[in-house]
């Protein structure tokens, strides 16, 4: 068991003397320590450096103005919709859905379904704030949100009206978005010179986080604290280090799917989140040309207990399991009558609170998995509490870079995605010939 402050992480199930002979032995994890010796520098020089990364930005973000733009924003309205894509809505998602509360609704748009985007025709756009965030300003998806929403702000209030009602937070000066703020007359908030999957600890998260009520100042500071954990030298006292080195030994013997299996609903929104950093970062073609990665899987208790538990277990040999819990959790939850416990399904059940059965139902799958030998570990904090939040986002942001240097990956280069925007151009040109022939 590794503690740090409030976040505590259980790893056992990954080593031998808790799953046997398919478990790890300590030595192994000790013997990859010479291997990481080129991140352990570059993190350091991370570190000090004046520009922004992503390891220095919960030092280097101005809390202070990110409140008060909040702040003004808050007083003017009583809602506000992001729209974005990937790493400019998952992050801010994130915290909203399991930090934030009910007195601002900020509403994340992040795909273009026409059905879904149908939920604008009853949004009041006098007491609404739109947020449009994309780094690059060229996202398509993002672009057309924008655009398809803009007619029906300008008819219901007017030019200024948009230009009072609207944010943009975008990097790229010469991106389209950054040109529609400049023609509309729209604030424009400068992204950091971040990649979107690892931005959210910036105004990109942090303000719709704030906005929604959650305690942004304790996100950064649990950030805080983990990446000075994760700088630590001995990879026994660093957690990014020891887990994200587990995780690629255990990858290496062809474990190479990562179940995400949270028992706790609200932290479903951290599982989207992970699942792009992870798959973004991890799959990709490393030095020596072979193609690497994990594979994320998001999964859910105890509903898929019903559904996937059967494959995890008896399947193939091929994954790895980390589950999510809340502290304490046994404690809430109406408790079942004892008045039903003469019929013989009921009896166990009677006089113990849903927390209690929904911790007993944890217990028992991590169980037998570890029985099974497939390897597994527990991430544990307490509800609402934005500290280990921020720790929980540093801590998975420092595993996946420990896990793609282990594999010979350039985790921070840009996502492969510049060939689907060709081919989307494309098709696009075809539905134009067929309205030029209608």
């Amino acid at each position: 068991m590794t503690t740090i402050t409030r976040l505590s992480i259980n790893n056992d199930g990954y080593f031998n003397n808790t799953i046997g002979e398919k478990g790890l032995a300590l030595e192994q994890i000790e013997a990859l320590s010479p291997k990481l010796d080129r991140l352990r520098d570059q993190i350091a020089e991370w570190r000090q450096r004046d520009s922004i990364n992503f390891v220095n930005l919960a030092f280097k973000n101005d809390i202070a103005d990110i409140k008060k733009l909040g702040q003004e924003c808050a007083q003017a309205f009583k809602r506000t919709i992001v729209l974005g894509v990937g790493g400019s809505s998952l992050g801010g998602e994130m915290l909203v859905k399991t930090l934030g509360h009910d007195h601002h609704v900020v509403t994340f748009c992040d795909n273009i379904d026409p059905a879904s985007f149908a939920m604008f025709n009853d949004v009041n756009w006098h007491d609404t704030l739109l947020l449009v965030i994309s780094k690059s300003g060229n996202s398509p998806e993002t672009l057309s949100q924008f655009l398809t929403t803009l007619p029906d702000m300008q008819r219901t209030l007017g030019e200024e009206g948009v230009r009072r009602h609207t944010i943009i937070i975008t990097e790229n000066e010469n991106g389209a978005l950054f040109e529609l703020g400049k023609q509309l007359g729209v604030p424009i908030v400068p992204h950091p010179p971040v990649d979107g999957r690892f931005s959210v600890l910036s105004v990109v998260g942090l303000l719709p986080a704030y906005l929604a009520g959650a305690d942004i100042d304790a996100v950064v500071d649990g950030a805080r604290a983990m990446v000075t954990q994760c700088s630590q030298d001995a990879i026994n006292e660093n957690p990014a280090f020891f887990n994200g080195a587990a995780q690629f030994l255990h990858a290496e013997q062809g474990r190479t799917q990562s179940v995400l299996l949270p028992y706790a609903d609200n932290l479903q929104a951290v599982m989207n989140w992970l699942r792009q950093l992870w798959a973004q970062s991890l799959g990709n073609i490393n030095n020596d040309g072979a193609n690497k990665g994990m594979t994320p899987i998001n999964s859910q208790g105890v509903r898929d207990q019903h559904s996937q538990l059967q494959l995890y277990l008896h399947g193939p040999d091929d994954k790895q399991t980390t589950f999510f819990t809340k502290a304490g959790g046994h404690h809430l939850g109406a408790r079942i009558p004892m008045n039903f416990q003469q019929i013989p399904a009921i009896a166990p059940l009677a006089g113990h609170t849903l927390g209690e059965l929904f911790s007993a139902e944890f217990r028992a799958t991590r169980t037998r998995l570890s029985r099974q030998g497939r390897p597994n570990r527990t991430i544990s904090l307490r509800d609402n509490d934005a500290f280990a939040i921020g720790e929980l986002i540093v801590l998975m942001e420092m595993e996946t870079i420990v896990i793609a240097e282990l594999m010979g990956l350039s985790t921070l280069e840009r996502p492969s995605t510049e060939e689907s925007k060709t081919l989307t151009h494309e098709y696009l040109a075809d539905f134009a010939s067929l309205h030029a022939e209608t």
